[in-house]
């Protein structure tokens, strides 16, 4: 389900006031950008480095007129998570590899994410079944939006709940209510308003 870039073993040496490596130098998680189509290669690169990565992809298959393969699909395209200590993570874009060490917008600093989310992250890949796709949009409740694929395709109505991460989008039926339906987030769009 996931390819995961091992690293390799290294001794930790207490220090002399009993901290051990780890202790003295926290790492964090940061996403870099990388080349198109090149992100497993770099995570390669990167364990040669002994510098920890993780390249999220998922399993799937691909149906073309005369065969069914097996293919591993990146969730991520053109993105690298790296987990390092500051020093590292300050040395990254010196390596022609790493585009850039994403940020915060106006911001320089290397944005942080937090480990439980690149632990979430990795569970859901290893459980799901269906495909998983990142979406940067947060929905939200009162946005007209378009169903885009599936039998209810072309259908608008109004984002009326966002539940357990499915979206109910509600057709108002004047006098009587709204017809709500429970839709994937990957099957709808919002629709920008008009100005």
């Amino acid at each position: 389900m996931e390819a995961k870039v091992a690293v390799p073993h290294t001794l930790s040496i207490p220090s002399v006031d009993g901290t051990d490596d780890r202790e003295a130098l926290p790492k964090s998680w940061v996403a870099a950008l990388v080349q198109v189509r090149s992100e497993k290669a770099v995570g390669k690169r990167l364990f040669d480095l002994h510098i920890e990565s993780y390249v999220p992809t998922q399993w799937e298959y691909h149906q073309w007129s005369d065969r069914r393969k097996r293919v591993e699909r990146v969730i991520i395209p053109m993105v690298v998570f790296i987990h390092a200590d500051k020093a590292t993570i300050k040395r990254l874009i010196t390596y022609t590899f790493i585009n850039k060490v994403l940020s915060y917008p106006g911001e320089r600093q290397p944005a942080i994410i937090p480990d439980y989310q690149i632990d979430h992250l990795k569970f859901m890949l290893k459980q799901s079944e269906a495909p998983i796709e990142m979406h940067d949009h947060v929905f939200k409740t009162g946005e007209t939006v378009r169903i885009v694929r599936g039998p209810l395709k072309d259908l608008e109505g109004e984002l009326c709940r966002v539940q357990a991460g499915k979206p109910m989008v509600a057709v108002q039926i004047e006098c009587l209510g709204y017809a709500c339906v429970c839709i994937e987030k990957t099957d709808i769009m919002v629709v920008p308003k008009e100005s």
